[in-house]
């Protein structure tokens, strides 16, 4: 049964509290509140006493509105107990309201995820969607519950896009913290009260001692009792119910010099000792409910007939009032005092009526209210056995935090007596990836239940144990604790099939983490004829993973990962996240941008639910994704892996390095730095080795090869990818066969090795072709080339010896490579903006390749003209003016030879050149050779941020551009006419990008960054006014009005000596604003 199932509901919380047609109405708060219907969302905080709810309550009666009142209880700090009950206020309104909602989270069993909550948040918007008319919902007591995460992000979302007609109030003893409130409040969608809005006036509190308490005080009595009370309502009916008594007030008023508090706590005493000795019992003994009735005081306190005890209070106005036909709720300041008064004055009264209680409570079955009694009165044995029996179900209902608070708080002796407390604890502890302390307790259990000859008990704590195992991948230390485990429940026949089936699963995936998928799958078989199910997906799609199935697995994950799927894991999962599989899994087949996306989720999933192992797996994922990512900073990747060593340090898990480390032998061994790829390498291997979880071991010996491989040194990677290779074979992951099998046919085609290459090719294109894995020379991936033109002359080669013919032939068409003969194997890269520089794949041209100047500047005169081909005459008029037509063919032919020779500098003899190609007598760069250059990728960036109409994502796409601009295009060609129209493009494309960007920064109050941008504009354009202007209202904003001041008189100079206009009209205005606030603030300032 799911914990929305096990609820009942109170019904008295959904009812608006009853007022006395008498209560003072306060025209001034009563002209504000009628400001409500304005407003999406209403916030009323002050403390205790001063009548929050009783105004609410009078607005919905005097204003005859219809609304859905919700009086929260602390007991509701979850998300689902608190969405619940809010469907259920809003259905006393709308009977059919929110059945697709209700039907969603009654299902959910487990550990709230964050995109649940949104999923959450919009079904609730849509289900709000569907009402036509004006609905007010009211949550009272918000305090209660302010310190629930889930709770609070459900609410801004749903704050952030709450419907027209919808007005939410909110009443709290404090300011919710959340982010939207300042922007509704400039926006005037927020309306506030706080206490200044609520404490009563003189006359107010005149009339109220009058119309309420019908008493008639002199002028100056009333100004001692609002001097002595600052106008604090509950105050000053404690006083009200003095003056009938006590006639003169002095006693009262010798305490005028005590804090609120103080007084208050005087003044209830001195009401509570002017009740009869009966009524100050019946107080004392009912103090201690929340909710009071007659059924709970006959029960509890033995009484007959308690309804016109209750009656008779309400009547004296003694802090009570009514919440439903016949439940009442005292004051809570006035409920404390009273407990405080009984636990004092008569310990075993408090003692005693607490037991009563809690065991009424037990037999109603409302387990969390009997748990605050035994609480109250510290008794740990009968909290124990609650949570015994029910302990594990509140775990699965995603209470870890106020479960733990309980379970420290119960002494060790009567953990050892409910000995499955220890488990209980244990799991908690695992959650939280307090791994060593977890152990401890699961030992406890164990010995506990082995003392006591429980099997079942002994046989669950040890699977809690090998948990721990299987959260770190340690498959050999998981083995010995699972075999246990089930050897037990198969020899004694304990428990039931579906726990036995739970341990084959776990069994299972530990066969799976050792790399043997097949064993895996027996046993998951051998649970599925037990008509056990897979309790979630992510076991599968893992099976699915480590054999290279990928579509499978991202099949399985993207259901689970689906906002309609109800069975999602309970709890944090370790590295079992939906999130993690999935980025790894787009890293592995080349999707890097929607990696990085889900390695994000994974990270702030992780931060959200406080479980680090998870947070360090999302950053591990990170370092994988931004690899794969086209101009990304290495350092980025570095400082992924390396949070996730440090927090893999804090946790103590060094089997959880290896992953990263396998990360930064990649990353190092494409950096060239061979030594250093080999030792991360070496560490990874020695982790995995060492707990036996052959298919990572793999991918990490795959990592050194491809080290070996980039720091041409092919014949020393072989060994690796010949290890890695067998290690796939016995894991039976196919795609890891076919990444030993390609990088070892791309060795052997350096080496010139020609049968070698032939046997390696032949096998990795059969692997691509019976695995679908066409996606590598397509897109970027983990264990791929980083350059995919690498594969180009291995395809032509392949064809030539009649590998696969029609295979290859269909993938040389896709690569557009059906009519190339030879290809150097390697992407063209030209940085044109800034300082000039060529790269041939991954390798710089050094300044001394160009053993001919003017074999730099045809490429130049090439790259600038990227798009077409230049007839042979055009090019010796541009690039050689001053020279006959002879002398300049002469010069064409060395120049373009030397081009050829730098560009490809292993083309053999006689061989047609690929990058620079020859139609006629026009000449060019070859329209089919990738060319990576950086003024067009700049270009295109910063025309997509200029037309991109949501700003996030134009902020992103101007970023990236901007970040390509390191100087102007071919500066040192900066006097040569053939360049000069693609230089002044790319300026102004950068003013463009750089003012839309700084722009967007001054939006979001980021104005040392636009100050950063202006300038560089005006280094560009001393007279673009746009940028002094923002300049100057970023100043301005920074409260530098000096600085603006002088930014506009430099403005104005410019403007004079370069164009010999003023500045324009908007310049000027702002010039004005910055003058007169200036102006005021020296008014301000004077004494």
């Amino acid at each position: 049964m799911s914990m929305i199932e096990s609820m009942s509901i109170i019904k008295t919380k959904l009812l608006v509290p009853a007022v006395k047609e008498e209560s003072l109405r306060r025209a001034k708060l009563t002209r504000k509140m009628k400001a409500i219907s304005q407003h999406p969302l209403t916030l009323m905080h002050s403390g205790a006493g001063y009548g929050k709810s009783t105004a609410l309550a009078l607005f919905v009666q005097d204003e005859k509105k219809e609304c859905c009142w919700y009086s929260i209880s602390s007991a509701d700090d979850e998300i689902l107990p608190f969405l619940t009950y809010l469907i259920y206020s809003i259905r006393t309104r709308f009977p059919e309201f929110g059945r697709e909602l209700f039907n969603y989270i009654k299902n959910l069993e487990r550990y709230i995820r964050e995109e649940e909550l949104g999923f959450l948040s919009s079904l609730f918007i849509n289900e709000l969607l569907g009402i036509e008319e004006e609905i007010y919902i009211i949550l009272d007591d918000f305090h209660q519950i302010e310190h629930s995460y889930t709770v609070n992000s459900w609410m801004e979302r749903v704050l952030e896009h709450i419907p027209a007609n919808v007005h939410i109030l909110i009443s709290s003893r404090s300011r919710p913290a959340w982010k939207q409130l300042t922007k509704m409040k400039v926006s005037n969608r927020l309306l506030e009260f706080t206490k200044d809005d609520l404490i009563l006036t003189k006359d107010e509190a005149e009339l109220l001692l009058h119309d309420y308490y019908n008493l008639k005080v002199r002028e100056e009595e009333l100004n001692r009792i609002f001097e002595l009370t600052e106008g604090w309502v509950i105050a000053i009916g404690m006083i009200a119910q003095q003056i009938p008594e006590e006639g003169d007030l002095q006693k009262i008023y010798s305490h005028s010099s005590q804090s609120l508090a103080d007084l208050f706590q005087y003044l209830v005493m001195e009401v509570f000792a002017k009740q009869p000795p009966i009524l100050q019992q019946f107080l004392e003994q009912t103090c201690i409910f929340e909710e009071i009735d007659e059924e709970i005081c006959d029960a509890v306190l033995g009484l007959n007939g308690s309804a016109p005890m209750l009656e008779q209070l309400l009547e004296k106005n003694l802090f009570i009032y009514r919440i439903g036909d016949k439940q009442y709720r005292y004051h809570a300041l006035f409920k404390e005092f009273l407990e405080n008064q009984l636990k004092i004055n008569n310990p075993h009264t408090f003692r005693s009526l607490h037991e009563r209680s809690a065991r009424y409570f037990e037999r109603n079955k409302q387990w969390e209210e009997a748990l605050n009694h035994y609480e109250k009165i510290n008794v740990t044995e009968a909290v124990a056995s609650i949570l015994d029996a029910l302990g594990f179900s509140m775990l699965e209902n995603g209470k870890l935090e106020s479960l733990y608070s309980r379970l420290l708080a119960i002494p060790d002796r009567d953990k050892d007596r409910f000995y499955s407390l220890w488990r209980l604890q244990g799991e908690i502890l695992r959650y939280r990836c307090q791994y060593q302390e977890a152990e401890v307790c699961y030992e406890k259990a164990v010995r506990l239940a082995d003392e006591k000859g429980d099997a079942e008990e002994k046989s669950q704590a040890l699977g809690g144990q090998a948990g721990i195992y299987l959260d770190t991948i340690q498959p050999y230390k998981a083995e010995r604790i699972l075999y246990r485990a089930i050897e037990i429940r198969e020899k004694k026949a304990v428990g039931h099939a579906e726990e036995t089936g739970k341990l084959y699963h776990f069994l299972a995936e530990n066969l799976l983490n050792s790399g043997k998928a097949e064993k895996a799958e027996k046993w998951i078989k051998r649970a599925s004829d037990m008509n056990v199910p897979l309790i979630n997906g992510n076991l599968e799609a893992r099976l699915y993973l480590r054999t290279g199935r990928f579509e499978k697995a991202k099949k399985i994950l993207e259901k689970d990962l689906g906002t309609n799927d109800v069975h999602k894991p309970l709890l944090p999962q370790s590295h079992r996240e939906t999130e993690l599989l999935l980025a790894l899994i787009e890293a592995f087949t080349g999707n890097g941008t929607n990696a990085k996306t889900l390695a994000q989720e994974g990270i702030q999933h992780g931060i959200s639910i406080k479980a680090p192992f998870v947070e360090a797996c999302g950053w591990i994922r990170m370092g994988h994704a931004v690899q794969l990512i086209k101009d990304y900073e290495e350092t980025l990747a570095l400082s992924c892996y390396n949070t996730a060593l440090g927090i893999m340090d804090q946790l103590q898990i060094e089997r959880g390095k290896a992953e990263p480390l396998m990360g930064l032998c990649l990353l190092y061994g494409i950096k060239g730095e061979l030594e250093r790829a080999i030792a991360a390498g070496e560490s990874a291997l020695q982790e995995t080795e060492k707990v036996k979880d052959l298919w990572l071991s793999g991918l990490i010996l795959t990592s050194m090869g491809i080290a070996h491989a980039y720091n041409a040194r092919p014949e020393d990677g072989l060994s690796y990818f010949q290890r890695a290779a067998e290690l796939f074979g016995q894991c039976g992951d196919h795609y890891g066969e076919m990444l030993s099998s390609f990088w070892r046919a791309y060795s052997y085609f350096t080496m010139e090795n020609q049968e070698q290459f032939v046997r390696y090719m032949a096998l990795f294109l059969k692997a691509v072709q019976t695995g679908e894995y066409e996606f590598v020379f397509h897109r970027n991936t983990t264990f791929g080339p980083r350059d995919l033109q690498i594969f180009a002359p291995l395809l032509i080669h392949a064809q030539k010896q009649n590998i696969l013919p029609s295979y290859v032939a269909k993938i040389l068409q896709e690569m557009n490579l059906a009519k190339v003969n030879s290809h150097p194997g390697y992407t063209l890269k030209v940085q044109a903006l800034g300082k000039f520089r060529v790269w041939l794949g991954e390798t710089e041209v050094e300044e001394k390749g160009w053993t001919r100047g003017k074999a730099k500047e045809l490429l130049q005169f090439f790259v600038t003209h990227h798009q077409k081909l230049i007839p042979k005459e055009e090019i010796f008029q541009l690039l050689w003016p001053e020279q006959d037509e002879k002398s300049s063919a002469r010069d064409f032919k060395v120049a373009l030879n030397a081009l050829n020779n730098v560009l490809e500098p292993n083309r053999k003899a006689r061989e047609t050149s690929f990058f620079i190609i020859r139609e006629g007598s026009a000449y060019g760069l070859n329209p089919i050779a990738v060319l990576d250059l950086d003024s067009h990728s700049f270009e295109q960036w910063i025309t997509s941020g200029l037309e991109e109409t949501y700003k996030e994502k134009a902020v992103h796409y101007l970023e990236n551009g901007l970040s390509l601009y390191k100087g102007d295009y071919l500066p040192e060609r900066k006097y040569d006419d053939w360049c000069m129209s693609e230089r002044e493009k790319m300026s102004v494309y950068f003013i463009r990008g750089a003012e839309k960007l700084a722009q967007f920064y001054v939006r979001a109050e980021n104005y040392d960054k636009a100050i950063h941008l202006c300038s560089r504009i005006l280094e560009k354009d001393r007279t673009w006014e746009e940028a002094y202007r923002l300049t100057m209202y970023c100043y301005y904003r920074k409260n530098n009005r000096p600085q603006a001041i002088k930014w506009y008189k430099k403005c104005c100079d410019i403007l004079e000596k370069e164009l010999g206009v003023a500045p324009l009209e908007p310049t000027r205005h702002m010039y004005e604003m910055i003058l007169e606030s200036d102006k005021n603030m020296h008014i301000l300032e004077q004494p």
